[in-house]
C-alpha cells in the first residue's frame, strides 16, 4: 500500500514539474521572439521573461480551476489578458507595444 501511495505521489510530482518546465519554454520561446522583433535590452528582456511565465501559470490555473465553466473561465482569462497588455506597457512603453502589435499583425 505504500508503494502505491509512494508511486502516485511522485507521479503527481513529477507531472507538475513537466508543466512547470513547459511553461517556462513557452515564456522563453516568446521571449526571445519580442526580444528579437522589439531589439530589447537584457533588463527589458528579463523582465518580459518574468511577466510572460506569471502569465502563463495564471493561465494554467484558470484552465483547471474552470475547466466545466467556460464563461468564467473566459472572463478570467479576459482579466489575465488585460492585465499582460497594463504590464508590458508600463514596462516597455507605448512605442515598443505599438510595434510588438504590428509585428503581430504581420507574422
Amino acid at each position: 500500500m505504500k508503494k502505491i501511495i509512494l508511486s502516485i505521489f511522485l507521479t503527481i510530482l513529477s507531472l507538475n514539474t513537466f508543466a512547470q518546465a513547459d511553461l517556462e519554454k513557452r515564456a522563453n520561446a516568446l521571449t526571445e521572439k519580442m526580444t528579437k522583433a522589439l531589439s530589447l535590452t537584457k533588463q527589458d528582456q528579463s523582465k518580459v521573461y518574468e511577466i510572460q511565465l506569471k502569465r502563463f501559470q495564471q493561465v494554467a490555473i484558470i484552465r483547471n480551476k474552470y475547466q466545466n465553466d467556460p464563461e468564467i473561465k473566459k472572463a478570467e482569462l479576459k482579466k489575465v489578458y488585460n492585465k499582460l497588455y497594463g504590464k508590458l506597457k508600463g514596462n516597455l512603453g507605448e512605442k515598443k507595444m505599438l510595434l510588438w502589435q504590428k509585428y503581430k499583425r504581420n507574422n
